[in-house]
């Protein structure tokens, strides 16, 4: 489909944009950097001013980086205390930086008068680069900091200011002192910065107020928080306020074995997304955690159909779901028949089933070729072709288990349901018999979400049916490489597991952790295939040595009035970096000329 193919596009391109934004060293570093940059900067700048002595580039970078570096603890403390992303680390990048360009004014300035013999140079570009200065520290800090705009633009010409006193002290001990028209300069210089920064921004914010009627630079600084400090209120505030609302199903298959539930499946109609901690990324083993608390067996949450339209656009949406789930666990109507697991083949298409009772087990896959969110009506398809052969559910699994290049829906859609009704018709035809069932999960220290693994580890829920052993393993993360499903499934066959199911949670937990070309690792890319395949078989052979007779029972329910984001919502927002980005370079060559032409002519007039 067309419009999903879209939505991932612009899910991916956000992540590639949001996730590389303040990549920066550790803060000593940058002290040590800074440091260097102040000393050679200065050996530069007085060398080329008037061939001073080196004790006073000495002396000036001292006092440069010994100013600068108390202001950054002040602008913390006092001005950005309560802000969610200046720590002191990330003002002394921003001195830095405004450092650096300021030397690069200064030393082309300290040139033009070696050159020309002529102070006015450097006085001139040492105003304007007081003027640059000030305009960059007033655009990052208005832009990404939560603190009031009148707290911004004293933490951006704080700096500036203070690093003036040691400007002064190196001109007056290299023979020049500033008149009254320098400093009338430098005043009349801060309000044409704070003018130029206020426009510059105001045209990126219409981007976003014309697009999903909240300014851009609020976006970004909620996406800046989560990235950066892991803080997730703003971003789902965001979310909450332009989504709109679903109803989620979800369909729970207990097993009980020695009058204890054993295990339990979830299958719910929203979507693990959109990425890291925000809306229901982590809400597959959230529901795992619970289940297993209430309950006391392996609970295993593999994925829906359905995609990033049903993302959850909050904390609060999630514990609304994950309490309708958890209501929904009064098991009492234990079946001891089931039938055996069969699979079937239609073109790209594989699909498997198993029957409980009344109620089907599908799973749906592609592999080896890419498999991702299929839509609802491929559910709704199914659920009527089962009701016509007499079936009261289908709890339907996306198996989620193998990426391989591009994936359009539509092209696979005819071979799905194929492969499901036939599937479905072969299940049916076999006679139930009693069944023993087995569980276990493990959960690998080794691997982290940069790996592609969730919190969930990996869960092996084992039926054997009239002497066929099948085995769904479910593992928590966001898709595998291709091939990787068949090696496992061939590793169990050494175990004796005749059948079985390679599933993924879909978890985006492990999204925009790393800077990745897919924004995250899918399962096999990071971690060698033969250590999780050992992880899966230990899962497993713990199952089958707790494997008792079992019986299965069914639950579905609904969750009403649930916010999600959205797909048109997430499309925009996604695509929302990238119109900024185009309307920042377009608006800001001439509005910076315009600044910088003012600017000049000003010098020369004063």
């Amino acid at each position: 489909m067309a419009s999903t193919k879209s939505l991932e596009y612009s899910i991916e391109r956000a992540i590639k944009h949001y996730s590389q934004l303040f990549v920066l060293p550790s803060y000593r570093r940058i002290v040590s950097l800074t440091f260097l940059s102040c000393v050679i900067g200065s050996v530069l700048t007085i060398f080329l001013l008037a061939r001073a002595p080196i004790v006073l580039a000495l002396q000036f970078s001292l006092l440069l980086f010994l100013l600068s570096t108390i202001s950054d603890l002040i602008i913390r403390q006092v001005f950005m205390k309560s802000d969610m992303v200046y720590n002191t680390r990330r003002c002394a990048a921003l001195s830095m930086f405004s450092i650096l360009l300021w030397f690069s004014f200064l030393i082309v300035g300290s040139s033009l008068t070696l050159l020309f013999d002529s102070w006015s140079f450097w006085v001139d570009l040492f105003s304007i680069g007081f003027a640059a200065v000030c305009i960059l520290r007033l655009i990052v800090f208005s832009s990404i900091s939560f603190v009031s705009y009148w707290r911004a633009v004293g933490s951006s010409l704080m700096h500036p200011i203070i690093c003036l006193l040691p400007m002064y002290y190196v001109s007056s001990s290299a023979g020049y002192t500033f008149g009254t028209t320098s400093v009338a300069y430098l005043l009349v210089s801060i309000p044409i910065s704070i003018l130029t920064a206020f426009l510059l921004i105001s045209l990126v914010n219409k981007i976003g107020t014309e697009t999903i009627q909240i300014p851009t630079t609020s976006v970004l600084k909620a996406f800046l928080a989560n990235w950066m400090e892991n803080v997730k209120i703003p971003l789902e505030g965001l979310f909450e306020n332009f989504g709109g609302e679903k109803t989620i199903d979800f369909s729970l298959l207990a097993f009980e074995a020695e009058n204890r539930v054993k295990s339990v499946i979830t299958v719910s109609s929203f979507h693990p997304g959109p990425f890291r901690n925000v809306g229901s990324s982590s809400l597959p083993f959230l529901i795992q955690e619970a289940l297993e608390k209430k309950l006391g067996g392996v609970a295993a949450v593999p994925h829906g159909l359905f995609g990033h339209e049903f993302d959850l656009a909050s904390q609060r949406q999630n514990q609304k779901v994950l309490r309708g789930i958890l209501d929904s666990t009064d098991f009492t109507n234990f079946g001891s028949k089931a039938t055996r697991f069969v699979r079937t083949q239609k073109g790209v298409a594989g699909a498997s089933c198993q029957i409980f009772g009344d109620c089907a087990v599908v799973t749906l896959t592609l592999a080896p070729e890419t498999t991702e969110d299929f839509p609802r009506e491929l559910g709704d398809f199914i659920l009527e072709e089962a009701s016509k052969l007499g079936l009261a559910h289908v709890i339907i699994i996306n198996a989620h288990n193998s990426i391989n290049g591009p994936f359009d829906v539509s092209r696979v859609m005819v071979p799905l349901k194929k492969a499901a009704l036939d599937v479905l018709k072969r299940a049916f035809k076999l006679k139930s018999s009693l069944f023993e069932v087995g569980a276990a999960k493990v959960v690998p220290e080794e691997f982290s979400f940069e790996d592609g693994m969730g919190s969930g580890g990996i869960c092996a829920l084992v039926i054997r049916v009239d002497e066929q052993t099948c085995a769904y393993i479910t593992i928590d993360g966001n898709n595998m490489v291709s091939g990787l499903r068949r090696k496992i499934l061939d590793a169990l066959k050494e175990l004796g597991v005749d059948e079985g199911e390679v599933l993924t949670t879909d978890t985006h937990v492990v999204n925009a952790i790393g800077v990745t070309e897919r924004g995250y690792c899918p399962l096999g890319e990071a971690i060698p295939h033969e250590r999780l395949i050992n992880y899966v078989k230990r899962a497993v052979r713990e199952a089958l040595s707790n494997m008792k007779p079992a019986s299965a029972d069914w639950r579905v329910g609904k969750v009403l009035h649930v916010r999600v984001i959205g797909e048109k919502q997430i499309k925009e927002i996604s695509l929302l970096a990238d119109k900024a980005l185009q309307r920042a370079k377009k608006t800001a060559v001439p509005l910076f000329a315009a600044a910088g032409l003012l600017l000049i002519t000003l010098a020369i007039i004063l």
